[in-house]
């Protein structure tokens, strides 16, 4: 599964730009609009119908604040709706919720973020998932896509998707993450950090036609061009209809990569179902640093100059922390905070390119569409033309205040959309009718 993303009315104030080469070539302003949200979901049986959790994340300094006294209360709205045929709306739901920060600081935290879910019923089938985010301080949204699968359940003998998790044993008694006696705090971003060393899943098996007996539970972790990497299975009691499991595999010994996980019941060695979803597993900053450092150095590509890139990747073992750390205080936008902005905005355009525009073998931030996003920030909006007579699928995105347009086309009908000319997007240089 992997999501699209469609980025609306996006109006937020612009930090200082920064002037940086591009491939160390030529220059291009690095504008530091922000990355703002992040959706996931898995579906379950329920009483009549399914359940479709649809889980979001949002950073601190994703959102705008208002001070209340001595508090700082962010306002949104998150407004989930499933397609079917058509675009007929099958189901929906809405929420409008607070969030408040103690201080000024937690605010600007790039690393503090927030995390909550909407449930709702939907019938077996293949829908569409649109999830809008709005700032009611400050008017911005955002939309995300993608299309779903609501399996068929089979009560007696079953089990739900995959819903990857947190490792986390409580949280507060009205969390909807309470899953019977287990806490599932969905993980929301499918691309792990490289110093993780446990994967976590939460899925419900129903088994009505199994109590008394026991039954194999497996799993299959490999790469997605299909080499082995981890397996283990366990056998489950069946005392119960519903039974919630809960576990962490040890990915220690994995090295960074595009992932598919596997899940299996079997009974005396006959299958009963089997589900499967991808996940990322990608480097910490740290451990990139000292496990590979030119590829630390190549991430860097969209702001560092060529002179500077070639200093770095001469400096001998022992020096290449400090030079790399250097490197980005050097181009601390303000030096009066303790934060360094640019370097934080960046890193996390990296990770919305990566989990948003990785193709097989390829990381989100090196596609064209990841290029475009790291440079120049969410789009003010996004076109998407996916079925064309006489055409390949193809998207245009627009960035008003920029005057900049880009034409993508999925050329090789694999996803991996790329940019077509003019690759500057001016759209002085655009003759073909794209322009606003």
């Amino acid at each position: 599964m992997r999501f699209v993303c469609r980025i609306v009315a996006s109006t937020l104030l612009l930090m200082p730009m920064l002037i940086a080469g591009a491939n160390g070539q030529g220059v291009e302003n690095i504008n530091m609009d922000r990355s703002r949200f992040f959706v996931d979901y898995a579906v379950f049986a329920d009483s009549i119908d399914n359940r479709l959790d649809v889980f979001y994340k949002i950073f601190n300094d994703g959102l705008h604040y208002v001070k209340e006294g001595d508090k700082y209360v962010a306002n949104y709205e998150v407004n989930v709706k499933v397609d079917g045929d058509d675009d007929e709306q099958i189901t929906g739901k809405s929420i409008e919720r607070q969030y408040v920060l103690d201080s000024y600081d937690l605010t600007h935290s790039g690393e503090g973020y927030l995390i909550n879910q909407l449930s709702m019923s939907v019938p077996a089938g293949d829908f569409d998932l649109i999830v809008e985010f709005v700032d009611d301080n400050s008017k911005d949204k955002s939309t995300i896509e993608t299309h779903f699968k609501s399996p068929d359940f089979k009560r007696g003998g079953d089990m739900s998707q995959v819903e990857f998790i947190q490792n986390v044993e409580s949280v507060p008694e009205d969390s909807p993450f309470h899953k019977g006696e287990v806490v599932a705090l969905p993980s929301v971003e499918r691309s792990l950090d490289g110093e993780t060393s446990k994967l976590g899943i939460y899925q419900e098996l129903y088994l009505g036609d199994y109590i008394g007996d026991s039954v194999t539970y497996s799993y299959l972790i490999h790469e997605n061009h299909d080499n082995f990497e981890i397996a283990d299975s366990e056998g489950v009691l069946v005392t119960t209809k519903l039974t919630r499991l809960r576990k962490f595999i040890d990915v220690s010994e994995l090295v960074p990569g595009e992932f598919r996980l596997q899940t299996k019941l079997t009974y005396r060695g006959r299958p009963i179902v089997e589900r499967d979803a991808q996940f990322m597993l990608k480097w910490s900053l740290a451990s990139l640093l000292k496990n590979d450092f030119p590829y630390a150095v190549r991430q860097l590509k969209y702001i560092i100059s060529g002179k500077d890139k070639k200093k770095l990747l001469a400096l001998p073992d022992s020096e290449r922390v400090k030079g790399f750390e250097d490197w980005w205080a050097s181009q601390d936008p303000d030096k009066s905070t303790p934060e360094n902005e640019l370097r934080e905005e960046y890193y996390r355009r990296i990770r919305y390119a990566d989990q948003y525009f990785s193709t097989p073998g390829r990381d989100g931030w090196e596609t064209d569409r990841g290029m475009i996003y790291v440079q120049y920030g969410e789009p003010d909006d996004i076109d998407r033309h996916p079925f064309e007579l006489d055409r390949r699928p193809y998207q245009i995105w627009r960035y008003y205040s920029q005057r900049r347009i880009f034409l993508f086309e999925d050329t090789k009908g694999d996803g991996d959309y790329q940019l077509q000319q003019p690759y500057d997007g001016d759209w002085r240089n655009i003759g073909n009718g794209l322009g606003p």
